[in-house]
C-alpha cells in the first residue's frame, strides 16, 4: 500500500502538468496570452527540478522524504489555490512557482521510497510503475480539468488540486512509517555516479523535450483543427494513458532478459526510433485533427518502453542504495529541464516556422537520445556481469549485482 500511496503523489504531481495544458485555451483567451506564454506557463511546473534537482537529492534524505512529500502535496495544492485567483500572468506564474517546489520534492523523494519500499525482483516492477507517473498524470489532469473547465469555468478547476493535494496529506499521515534500517542515517554522502548515469540522464532529458512538448501543446494543435476543447482533452489523456502499456513492456524485458541482454539495447532503440518518426505525421501543418490525434496516441504507444526502462535502470545506475537519491535528483533535473525547454521550444518553433518544424525537432531529439541510451546501456552491462554471477533474470537489487551476495535493498 506504500508503494501505492507514493505512486499516487507522482500522479497527482504529473496532473498540474495535463492541467494547465488542458486549461490553457481558457486562460489563453481571458489573460489575452500567446501560444508561446502558455506553453511557458505550463512548463513552469519543472524550473525547480531543471534548476534545483541535484541539490534535492542531497537534501531531501535529510530532511525526511516522507515529511518532505507531505509538505510538496500541501505546496501543490496552496498554489492551485493561488492560481484560481490570479489577474494577470505574474500571479499565474507565481502560484505555479509554487507549485513546482511541491513537485520537485515529490519527483525526488517518491521512487526512492518506492525502491527502498520494494525487495529483490518486485523492485524493478515498481520503478517500472514509477515510470508511468507522467502519462497517468498528465491523462488524469488533461481530462479532468478540461471537463470541469467545461462545466464551471478554469479557476474553479482549480479545487480539483486543492482537494487531492489535502487528501493525499491525510493518507500520508495515517500511513504506516517506513522500516529504517542501518542504511538509513550515518552513512556517507553519495559520491559521483559515473559517466554511465550522466548519459541515462541526459538520453532522458532529450526525451523529455520531446514528449512533454507534444503533450502539452496537443489540446492547441487539435483546437486549430476545429475539435472541441473537451474532445482535445480527452485526446490528450489517451495519448498520454498509451504511454503505460510500453511501460509494462519495459518491465518484462528487464525482469526476463536483465540489464545486460541486447533486448534491452533494441527496446530503447526501437522505442526511441519509432516514436521519432511518428512525430513527423502528427506535427504538421495542414493535418486532420482526427488522424493527428490517433497519431500522437501512436507516439506513447511507440515511447512508452523508453522510460521504463530508464526508471527501472536507475537504481543501478546508481551503484548503491545510498547514491540512488542522488541519482533520483539527477534523472529529475535533467528530466525536468527537457519538461521546461519542451513546451515553449516547441510553441516557439510553432509560431515562427509552423507545426511541421516542430515535427522535425522531436525527430531530431529522439534520435539523439539513442546514442546516449545506448552508451549508458553499454556500461551497466558490462558492470552487472562483472559483478553479479547469477542469471538476470531476477533482476536484483544493485547491491546484489555488485556484490553477488544475497543482500537486498531495504528502506533507508
Amino acid at each position: 500500500m506504500r508503494i501505492l500511496l507514493y505512486y499516487l503523489c507522482g500522479v497527482f504531481a504529473a496532473a498540474q502538468l495535463g492541467k494547465l495544458a488542458a486549461l490553457s485555451p481558457p486562460i489563453a483567451r481571458e489573460l489575452h496570452l500567446g501560444l508561446a506564454a502558455m506553453a511557458a506557463l505550463t512548463s513552469l511546473l519543472e524550473v525547480c527540478g531543471a534548476a534545483l534537482g541535484g541539490m534535492a537529492g542531497h537534501r531531501l534524505p535529510r530532511l525526511g522524504l516522507r515529511r518532505s512529500l507531505s509538505a510538496a502535496v500541501l505546496a501543490l495544492a496552496a498554489g492551485a489555490a493561488g492560481a484560481a485567483f490570479a489577474q494577470d500572468v505574474a500571479m499565474l506564474a507565481l502560484a505555479r512557482f509554487v507549485e513546482s517546489l511541491g513537485y520537485l520534492a515529490i519527483v525526488v523523494a517518491a521512487p526512492v521510497l518506492i525502491a527502498r519500499a520494494a525487495e529483490g525482483r518486485r523492485q524493478a516492477a515498481a520503478m517500472a510503475l514509477w515510470s508511468t507517473f507522467v502519462p497517468v498524470g498528465m491523462a488524469l489532469g488533461a481530462w479532468a480539468y478540461a471537463n470541469a473547465a467545461s462545466w464551471a469555468g478554469w479557476r474553479q478547476a482549480q479545487a480539483l488540486s486543492v482537494a487531492g493535494g489535502v487528501l493525499l496529506w491525510l493518507a500520508l499521515r495515517a500511513a504506516p512509517a517506513d522500516v529504517a534500517t542501518a542504511d538509513a542515517h550515518g552513512h556517507a554522502p553519495p559520491g559521483p555516479t559515473g559517466a554511465r548515469l550522466w548519459a541515462l540522464v541526459a538520453a532522458f532529458g532529450a526525451y523529455a523535450i520531446a514528449e512533454v512538448g507534444l503533450l502539452a501543446l496537443l489540446p492547441s494543435l487539435l483546437t486549430q483543427g476545429g475539435m472541441p476543447l473537451g474532445a482535445a482533452g480527452s485526446w490528450t489523456a489517451a495519448a498520454a494513458l498509451a504511454n503505460v502499456p510500453a511501460s509494462a513492456i519495459g518491465a518484462w524485458l528487464l525482469r526476463r532478459h536483465g540489464a545486460p541482454s541486447r533486448a534491452i539495447a533494441g527496446g530503447m532503440a526501437l522505442s526511441l526510433g519509432l516514436s521519432g518518426a511518428l512525430f513527423m505525421a502528427t506535427l504538421r501543418d495542414g493535418g486532420a485533427a482526427p488522424m493527428q490525434a490517433a497519431l500522437a496516441v501512436a507516439i506513447n504507444a511507440a515511447s512508452g518502453v523508453f522510460p521504463s526502462l530508464v526508471f527501472a535502470l536507475l537504481p543501478l545506475a546508481a551503484g548503491t542504495p545510498g547514491r540512488l537519491a542522488l541519482a533520483s535528483g539527477r534523472l529529475t533535473q535533467f528530466g525536468a529541464s527537457g519538461a521546461l525547454l519542451g513546451p515553449p521550444l516547441m510553441g516557439a518553433v510553432v509560431e515562427r516556422w509552423g507545426w511541421s518544424a516542430a515535427g522535425g525537432l522531436a525527430l531530431a531529439l529522439s534520435a539523439l537520445a539513442i546514442p546516449l541510451a545506448l552508451f549508458a546501456w553499454r556500461g551497466l552491462g558490462q558492470a552487472s556481469r562483472a559483478k553479479a554471477p547469477e542469471p538476470p533474470s531476477s533482476f536484483r537489487s544493485p547491491s546484489r549485482l555488485r556484490s553477488g551476495t544475497s543482500s537486498r535493498f531495504h528502506a533507508d
